[in-house]
């Protein structure tokens, strides 16, 4: 499970960033994203800074996410000679 989420909504020139640390709450919120794709219409209610922020999702809403886990970010580190 992912423990750094970035979700990124909206174009490639206008999107809004949210970023999870919590697995509990990525995965409520990729669980609505997910159902809403795959209905091809739904909401998607992200919790941010006490509130909520909805989107109402349609096949022309853009939505990405990196995930990184501690696994990976493990042992990612520079040295100079």
């Amino acid at each position: 499970m992912a423990t750094d989420v970035t979700l990124y909504v909206g174009p490639e020139t206008a999107y809004r960033k949210f970023r999870f640390t919590d697995p509990d709450v990525w995965e409520a919120v990729r669980s609505q994203i997910l159902s809403a794709m795959n209905a091809g219409k739904g909401t998607i209610q992200i919790p941010w800074k006490g509130d909520n922020v909805v989107y109402v999702y349609s096949p022309y809403l853009m939505v990405t996410w990196v995930e990184k886990d501690a696994e990976s970010s493990r042992g990612l580190t520079s040295s100079t000679p």
